[in-house]
């Protein structure tokens, strides 16, 4: 299970400097196909299509992290962590990435993000 926590919170590293830069290069290779986003302030879902182009609309290089907790069980795993942003001062938001291993590889098959008040 060490080797699991290690290996998500690489992919969240990952998961999360893709966003920083806006990269679906970075992102895709992370993501399951079936991948959906669902934002926690407004409800609305996204499939890829619409993922895609908000993440290259929306780069945000300031991006930070922490209080990261990983939760390995089985086949499953959530990553979850508070985020902060120098453009936004004492605002926070967490997320919370869902991920399955699908042979001996993770993707993320879920994700989503809320303002914390």
């Amino acid at each position: 299970m060490a080797d699991d926590v290690a290996t998500l919170t690489e992919l969240n590293e990952r998961f999360i400097e893709a966003v920083r830069q806006g990269s679906w290069e970075m992102l895709e290779p992370i993501l399951s196909p079936g991948f959906t986003y669902l934002d926690g302030n407004t409800g609305q879902t996204r499939d890829l299509p619409p993922y895609r182009e908000m993440l290259a609309a929306n780069p945000a290089p300031d991006l930070a992290i922490d209080q990261l907790a990983v939760h390995v069980d089985g086949d499953a795993a959530i990553v979850s962590a508070r985020t902060a942003s120098a453009t936004r001062p004492g605002r926070h938001s967490r997320y919370l990435d869902s991920y399955q291993r699908r042979g001996d590889r993770w993707v993320c098959v879920h994700a989503c993000v809320w303002r914390l008040y």
